[in-house]
């Protein structure tokens, strides 16, 4: 089984959008797929129509076990465990980096036994409990808008997670309006000092907005449109490196 982290420090990046139709592919490439949503706003869990069992805030708390908050979707092979308000209290909950690492290990190591991949909706902030999820997966996946705010937030996140491998990190260019000079320049010229970036650029689209309205991962309701191309290019570039057949 392998683990990946949709994570950046700014919100409005595709964040979101981007580990549900990861997830989505992965499930359509006939991978059992688990998404974790652990953003409180639930946003994931939402589009999947994943309706929480019980607060995500009672299995860190240990008052359940992981299976019990695993929710099913329409969708062969993929399933959700879903977020809420609860986790605003994550940082009450658990009390170290070290102990959130240790927890999310634990969990993962139970759910190889059914997943091959997972894939965890991160909130945009790095606590010290955050950061312990980041310790315990296998790839950090960072969706880089080219914006000031963005980028700075990205080189934030490295500086700060120096303890990763440089193999962890997949980031990509996200968001892209073509319609901005801004955004085509810095795709073209700046982004090559990143060399890390992943080779497939998430444009920004309409489409992601008639998810939201469909509740379907574009990736399956709108195959064709640009947005779930970029998309399918993203998990074709990303697969190898997460080392999954």
């Amino acid at each position: 089984m392998r683990t990946l982290a949709v994570f950046h420090l700014k919100g409005g990046v595709g964040k979101t959008t981007t580990a549900v139709n990861i997830a989505a592919l992965a499930a359509q490439d006939n991978i059992r797929t688990l998404l974790w949503d652990l953003d409180p706003q639930a946003g994931a869990s939402w589009i999947l129509a994943a309706d929480t069992l019980q607060k995500q805030n009672k299995l860190w708390q240990g008052d359940c076990p992981v299976g019990s908050v695993v929710v099913t979707t329409q969708w062969p092979k993929l399933d959700v465990l879903p977020a809420d308000l609860s986790l605003r209290k994550l940082q009450q909950t658990v009390a170290s980096k070290a102990d959130a690492e240790r927890q999310m290990r634990n969990w993962l190591d139970q759910l190889s036994e059914i997943y091959g991949l997972i894939v965890i909706d991160c909130p945009p902030s790095l606590t010290p409990q955050m950061e312990g999820v980041l310790r315990a997966v296998d790839r950090i996946m960072v969706p880089v808008q080219p914006s000031l705010l963005s980028i700075r937030a990205y080189d934030d996140i490295r500086q700060h997670c120096s303890w990763s491998k440089n193999k962890q990190w997949l980031p990509f260019v996200s968001m892209i309006d073509k319609r901005k000079p801004g955004h085509v320049r810095w795709v073209q010229d700046e982004a090559k000092r990143y060399a890390e970036l992943l080779p497939v650029v998430v444009a920004q689209s309409a489409s992601a907005e008639r998810m939201l309205e469909q509740r379907v991962p574009v990736v399956y309701s709108q195959p064709e449109v640009p947005l779930a191309r970029n998309f399918a290019a993203l998990w074709r570039a990303m697969k190898p490196r997460l080392s999954l057949t």
